[in-house]
């Protein structure tokens, strides 16, 4: 078992295969009607983990190739770029390696920034806000210790923190409907432990940066948790009850467009972001026919599960090497000594098999 550039590139392939099979099936409402939100939600693991064991295995067959492959491969890592005689690939490691570094303490001083902020507003001590929040509490089993605060500076309802954990109200009057859906939105996503997923698959986008999948897959998941977290939500509602939590949501869109420009930041799970019609649209097409996402069906749910981690394990079975001519400056005579004799050296390469030469021998 061993990790080589092969096996790295081999792993970067499909892995990016399947979060785009992934997320062009559950685009589909019928994907997710069979699946259930949680199993599709748990599909995009498979593509992570392949990401994240690039290994080449005792049983992994190794397939020689002079296309493209031998190509990429004798550019990046024996020709130099340009006139630093670096090779392309230490020049590519390092700007990966730089480009993380940079996300990483980015977000991490961000984050500290907000929560340093959203500490410091207010705590709402108003009757109907602690009557409110009472009756979530009191609705669900697993209860949890979260401060209620309130703000000018923010546009929209935000659950923040990971330790301290919060709710962010922007400072306005709200009706009871409309406190209870917030509310219970914001506090199913601390319960789905929610805010820690989104911040693992940022991280994760932090260090594999240059791979074009990583952005759908970071794009996809927190849609895909506010799916989830509205199903969880209006799954015991009647048809009215629905009805009005969208419109909440629907309300809160207006009163965020009707302000000020909100920067969403990646570490907090807002009832709905600026700028995301297409997604809404989404949200409330599901939540709307919910009712025929309560029953899954276990046998397509093993069937397809089955079939995804077959796909893994065949992409396992193979790695594409390059085949290239050794370098000339690898098999130039050269000279040297093996046990206290002078003489030179040869290497070639025949049938796969490779030939060293000492003194014509």
């Amino acid at each position: 078992m061993q990790i080589t550039l092969f096996s790295l590139f081999m792993s970067v392939v499909w892995s990016s295969v399947l979060v785009v099979f992934n997320y062009f099936c559950r685009k589909k409402h019928f994907f997710i009607r069979q699946l259930g939100i949680t199993n599709v939600l748990f599909l995009y693991l498979f593509s992570i983990v392949r990401m994240l064991v690039p290994y080449e295995f005792s049983f992994t067959k190794v397939i020689h190739s002079k296309g493209p492959v031998s190509s990429l491969c004798t550019n990046a890592y024996i020709n130099d770029a340009g006139t630093m005689q670096v090779p392309v690939l230490t020049v590519f490691t390092i700007v990966w390696a730089a480009g993380s570094a940079v996300l990483l303490v980015r977000f991490i001083c961000q984050y500290r920034k907000a929560m340093k902020t959203f500490s410091g507003y207010d705590v709402c001590k108003e009757e109907q806000c602690r009557r409110i929040f009472q009756r979530i509490s009191g609705e669900t089993k697993n209860r949890m210790k979260i401060n209620i605060r309130c703000s000018d500076d923010i546009m929209i309802p935000m659950g923040v923190g990971l330790l301290h954990k919060s709710i962010i109200l922007p400072e306005k009057v709200y009706s009871d409907s409309e406190l209870y859906h917030i509310l219970r939105h914001e506090y199913t996503h601390f319960q789905n432990r929610d805010l820690i997923l989104k911040m693992l698959g940022y991280i994760y986008w932090c260090i594999f940066w240059w791979n074009p999948a990583v952005y759908l897959l970071k794009r996809d998941l927190a849609q895909i948790l506010e799916i989830k977290c509205d199903l969880d939500v209006t799954k015991d509602m009647e048809h009215k009850e629905k009805a009005e939590y969208l419109t909440t949501i629907v309300t809160v869109m207006k009163n965020a467009r009707a302000g000020r420009r909100q920067k969403a930041f990646y570490g907090t799970a807002a009832l709905v972001f600026q700028n995301c019609e297409s997604e809404l649209v989404e949200r409330f097409k599901i939540v709307s026919g919910s009712s025929g996402l309560k029953r899954e069906n276990f046998v397509f749910t093993g069937a397809w599960f089955l079939m995804i981690g077959i796909l893994v394990f065949a992409s396992y079975s193979f790695v594409i090497h390059p085949d290239y001519e050794t370098p000339k400056e690898e098999t130039a005579a050269v000279s040297g000594k093996s046990n206290g004799i002078s003489g030179s050296y040869q290497i070639e390469r025949v049938n796969d098999k490779y030939y060293v030469h000492f003194n014509d021998k």
